[in-house]
């Protein structure tokens, strides 16, 4: 068994698909399809039952590509915000951990419009206090104005 660390996470082990070599007294681990690997060990993560880790919260944040600033704009948090999360300073809470499944889920299936949504709440706020709707009456009738 190998215990792959790399991949950011304390639990995980591979039974097969890696090599280890030693080159110049120095031992190399290749591992096959690592892309692959990664999509199961995510999968197996946003199946659980129980609460994201730590860990497994940084685990499937780098798996979407995206960094912490981007992660706390999506949700309505600041960048240290989920570094605390990441650090176990910070309970990470219910509602973000399922929607962090959810993004990894929509990444996968490309159906689900869950950073849609978040993307719209996150900027609710800069929206509504920089937009005004302006309106003219124009023979008994509301439009746009001009």
């Amino acid at each position: 068994m190998y215990h792959y660390t790399e991949c950011g996470l304390s639990n995980v082990f591979l039974k097969n698909g890696f090599i280890v070599e030693e080159i110049d007294g120095e031992e190399y681990t290749s591992i096959d399809e690592m892309n692959g690997l990664h999509r199961a060990i995510a999968q197996i993560v946003v199946d659980s039952n129980t609460p994201l880790t730590h860990e497994e919260f940084k685990f499937l944040r780098i798996e979407l590509n995206v960094s912490q600033k981007m992660l706390g704009t999506r949700f309505g948090v600041s960048e240290q915000t989920i570094a605390r999360y990441e650090k176990k300073s910070s309970a990470i809470p219910r509602t973000t951990d399922a929607a962090l499944r959810s993004l990894y889920m929509e990444s996968l299936e490309k159906n689900n419009p869950v950073s849609y949504f978040l993307d719209l709440l996150s900027d609710v706020e800069a929206m509504s206090a920089a937009k005004e709707i302006r309106l003219e009456e124009i023979k008994e009738h509301w439009e746009v104005a001009a």
